[in-house]
Protein backbone atom coordinates (compact mmCIF):
# COMPACT_ATOMS: atom_id res chain seq x y z
CA UNK A 1 0.00 0.00 0.00
CA UNK A 2 2.99 2.47 0.80
CA UNK A 3 4.71 1.31 -2.54
CA UNK A 4 2.44 0.74 -5.26
CA UNK A 5 5.00 0.17 -7.87
CA UNK A 6 5.67 -3.44 -6.01
CA UNK A 7 2.41 -4.27 -7.26
CA UNK A 8 3.54 -5.99 -10.19
CA UNK A 9 4.40 -8.99 -11.68
CA UNK A 10 8.12 -10.75 -10.73
CA UNK A 11 9.91 -12.61 -8.48
CA UNK A 12 13.63 -12.38 -6.71
CA UNK A 13 15.44 -15.45 -5.80
CA UNK A 14 16.11 -16.06 -1.88
CA UNK A 15 16.76 -18.76 0.43
CA UNK A 16 13.26 -19.37 1.96
CA UNK A 17 11.76 -22.04 3.92
CA UNK A 18 8.21 -23.24 2.99
CA UNK A 19 6.00 -25.20 5.52
CA UNK A 20 2.81 -27.69 3.91
CA UNK A 21 0.50 -28.91 6.33
CA UNK A 22 -2.34 -31.28 5.19
CA UNK A 23 -4.85 -32.64 6.74
CA UNK A 24 -4.21 -36.70 6.70
CA UNK A 25 -7.37 -38.79 5.24
CA UNK A 26 -9.31 -35.59 4.37
CA UNK A 27 -11.14 -37.10 1.44
CA UNK A 28 -12.66 -39.69 2.79
CA UNK A 29 -13.38 -37.58 5.90
CA UNK A 30 -15.18 -35.46 3.81
CA UNK A 31 -17.33 -38.23 1.86
CA UNK A 32 -18.79 -39.07 5.32
CA UNK A 33 -20.10 -35.76 6.24
CA UNK A 34 -22.50 -32.80 5.24
CA UNK A 35 -20.78 -29.71 3.03
CA UNK A 36 -22.08 -27.72 5.97
CA UNK A 37 -20.55 -29.92 8.82
CA UNK A 38 -17.04 -29.72 6.87
CA UNK A 39 -17.05 -26.22 6.08
CA UNK A 40 -17.49 -25.62 9.66
CA UNK A 41 -14.34 -27.68 11.14
CA UNK A 42 -11.96 -26.24 8.27
CA UNK A 43 -12.89 -22.98 8.83
CA UNK A 44 -12.28 -23.64 12.52
CA UNK A 45 -8.87 -25.22 11.87
CA UNK A 46 -7.69 -22.67 9.36
CA UNK A 47 -8.36 -19.73 11.31
CA UNK A 48 -6.60 -21.61 14.21
CA UNK A 49 -3.63 -22.63 11.96
CA UNK A 50 -3.63 -19.23 10.21
CA UNK A 51 -2.95 -17.28 13.73
CA UNK A 52 -0.06 -19.50 14.58
CA UNK A 53 1.39 -18.80 11.27
CA UNK A 54 1.32 -15.01 11.68
CA UNK A 55 2.43 -15.15 15.28
CA UNK A 56 5.51 -16.57 14.36
CA UNK A 57 5.97 -13.54 11.55
CA UNK A 58 5.41 -16.47 8.17
CA UNK A 59 3.26 -15.39 5.71
CA UNK A 60 0.42 -17.39 4.61
CA UNK A 61 0.79 -18.46 0.57
CA UNK A 62 -2.28 -19.70 0.41
CA UNK A 63 -5.09 -22.37 1.40
CA UNK A 64 -5.70 -25.41 -1.29
CA UNK A 65 -8.42 -26.87 -0.28
CA UNK A 66 -7.46 -28.35 3.42
CA UNK A 67 -3.71 -27.39 2.61
CA UNK A 68 -1.95 -24.88 3.78
CA UNK A 69 1.25 -23.09 2.50
CA UNK A 70 3.43 -20.29 4.47
CA UNK A 71 6.21 -19.20 3.74
CA UNK A 72 9.18 -17.47 6.26
CA UNK A 73 11.70 -15.27 5.64
CA UNK A 74 9.45 -13.27 3.04
CA UNK A 75 8.66 -10.58 2.28
CA UNK A 76 10.77 -9.34 5.06
CA UNK A 77 13.58 -11.36 4.41
CA UNK A 78 15.44 -13.30 7.25
CA UNK A 79 18.53 -15.54 6.74
CA UNK A 80 17.60 -19.00 6.95
CA UNK A 81 18.92 -19.82 10.33
CA UNK A 82 15.91 -17.53 11.19
CA UNK A 83 13.26 -18.79 9.01
CA UNK A 84 14.20 -22.03 9.45
CA UNK A 85 13.47 -22.13 13.16
CA UNK A 86 10.48 -20.49 12.92
CA UNK A 87 9.19 -22.58 10.54
CA UNK A 88 10.00 -25.50 12.71
CA UNK A 89 8.70 -23.74 15.77
CA UNK A 90 5.42 -22.76 13.87
CA UNK A 91 4.87 -26.61 13.27
CA UNK A 92 5.50 -27.74 17.23
CA UNK A 93 2.86 -24.84 17.99
CA UNK A 94 0.35 -26.27 15.37
CA UNK A 95 0.58 -29.43 16.56
CA UNK A 96 0.05 -27.90 20.31
CA UNK A 97 -3.31 -25.99 19.25
CA UNK A 98 -4.31 -28.88 17.24
CA UNK A 99 -4.40 -31.28 20.25
CA UNK A 100 -6.66 -28.60 21.57
CA UNK A 101 -9.30 -28.55 18.91
CA UNK A 102 -9.32 -32.46 18.74
CA UNK A 103 -10.29 -32.49 22.33
CA UNK A 104 -12.70 -29.72 21.40
CA UNK A 105 -14.34 -31.59 18.26
CA UNK A 106 -14.37 -34.45 20.79
CA UNK A 107 -16.28 -33.02 23.21
CA UNK A 108 -18.89 -31.83 20.50
CA UNK A 109 -19.25 -35.31 19.09
CA UNK A 110 -17.12 -34.69 16.24
CA UNK A 111 -14.04 -37.03 14.91
CA UNK A 112 -10.90 -35.18 15.30
CA UNK A 113 -9.00 -34.20 12.37
CA UNK A 114 -5.17 -34.98 12.12
CA UNK A 115 -2.70 -32.90 10.27
CA UNK A 116 1.22 -34.25 8.36
CA UNK A 117 3.39 -30.70 8.39
CA UNK A 118 6.44 -31.16 5.62
CA UNK A 119 9.62 -28.08 6.23
CA UNK A 120 12.46 -27.39 3.39
CA UNK A 121 14.82 -24.96 2.95
CA UNK A 122 16.22 -23.93 0.11
CA UNK A 123 16.82 -21.35 -2.75
CA UNK A 124 13.62 -20.26 -4.61
CA UNK A 125 11.60 -17.67 -6.55
CA UNK A 126 9.11 -15.53 -4.81
CA UNK A 127 7.55 -12.97 -6.44
CA UNK A 128 3.62 -11.77 -7.70
CA UNK A 129 3.70 -14.76 -9.51
CA UNK A 130 0.11 -14.94 -12.15
CA UNK A 131 -1.40 -12.67 -14.93
CA UNK A 132 -1.81 -8.64 -15.38
CA UNK A 133 -5.25 -8.94 -13.88
CA UNK A 134 -4.90 -11.65 -11.21
CA UNK A 135 -1.85 -12.26 -9.31
CA UNK A 136 -0.51 -13.83 -5.95
CA UNK A 137 2.32 -13.39 -3.81
CA UNK A 138 4.11 -16.91 -3.73
CA UNK A 139 7.20 -19.20 -4.27
CA UNK A 140 7.87 -21.61 -7.20
CA UNK A 141 10.64 -23.58 -7.69
CA UNK A 142 12.71 -27.24 -6.93
CA UNK A 143 13.02 -26.38 -3.00
CA UNK A 144 8.72 -25.28 -2.64
CA UNK A 145 8.48 -28.60 -4.25
CA UNK A 146 10.72 -30.87 -2.24
CA UNK A 147 8.40 -29.38 0.64
CA UNK A 148 5.80 -31.03 -0.61
CA UNK A 149 6.72 -34.18 -0.91
CA UNK A 150 8.62 -33.88 2.41
CA UNK A 151 4.97 -33.19 4.16
CA UNK A 152 3.31 -36.11 1.80
CA UNK A 153 6.08 -38.01 3.36
CA UNK A 154 4.48 -37.67 7.11
CA UNK A 155 2.18 -40.75 6.08
CA UNK A 156 4.21 -43.13 5.27
CA UNK A 157 6.10 -42.95 8.72
CA UNK A 158 3.27 -42.39 10.22
CA UNK A 159 4.34 -39.21 12.31
CA UNK A 160 3.29 -35.40 12.22
CA UNK A 161 6.23 -32.87 11.35
CA UNK A 162 9.35 -34.19 8.83
CA UNK A 163 12.18 -31.59 7.84
CA UNK A 164 14.34 -32.11 5.12
CA UNK A 165 18.44 -32.27 5.62
CA UNK A 166 18.72 -28.89 4.15
CA UNK A 167 16.48 -26.89 6.98
CA UNK A 168 17.99 -29.32 9.19
CA UNK A 169 21.46 -27.89 9.11
CA UNK A 170 19.65 -24.77 10.08
CA UNK A 171 17.86 -26.09 13.17
CA UNK A 172 19.80 -29.04 14.41
CA UNK A 173 21.01 -27.07 17.59
CA UNK A 174 17.69 -25.89 17.84
CA UNK A 175 15.14 -28.73 17.54
CA UNK A 176 15.67 -32.44 18.84
CA UNK A 177 14.78 -34.88 16.08
CA UNK A 178 14.68 -38.60 15.38
CA UNK A 179 16.94 -39.11 11.82
CA UNK A 180 14.64 -41.34 9.61
CA UNK A 181 16.56 -42.42 6.36
CA UNK A 182 17.42 -40.95 3.16
CA UNK A 183 14.40 -40.95 0.64
CA UNK A 184 14.55 -40.68 -3.02
CA UNK A 185 11.86 -37.91 -3.81
CA UNK A 186 9.97 -37.10 -6.99
CA UNK A 187 11.96 -34.81 -9.12
CA UNK A 188 15.21 -35.53 -7.00
CA UNK A 189 18.07 -37.54 -8.15
CA UNK A 190 20.34 -38.09 -5.18
CA UNK A 191 18.27 -38.85 -2.22
CA UNK A 192 17.41 -36.52 0.62
CA UNK A 193 17.67 -37.33 4.31
CA UNK A 194 14.69 -36.92 6.57
CA UNK A 195 14.16 -36.15 10.02
CA UNK A 196 11.14 -36.18 12.26
CA UNK A 197 11.14 -33.00 14.91
CA UNK A 198 10.03 -34.29 18.17
CA UNK A 199 10.45 -30.78 20.99
CA UNK A 200 12.59 -28.01 20.91
CA UNK A 201 15.75 -28.53 22.94
CA UNK A 202 16.17 -26.94 26.42
CA UNK A 203 18.65 -23.97 26.24
CA UNK A 204 21.34 -26.05 28.27
CA UNK A 205 20.91 -28.76 25.53
CA UNK A 206 21.38 -26.21 22.76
Amino acid sequence: IKDPSKLKLGGERRTLTVLFSDIKGFTSYSEKREPEEIVSILNDYLDAMTRVIFNNKGTLDKYVGDEIVAIFGAPHYEEPRISARRAVKTALEMMEKLAQLQDKWISQGLDPLDIGIGINTGDMIVGNMGSAMVMDYTVIGDAVNLGARVEGLTRRYNNSIMISEFTYKYVKDFVEVNPLEAVKVKGKEIPVMMYEVVRIKSENES
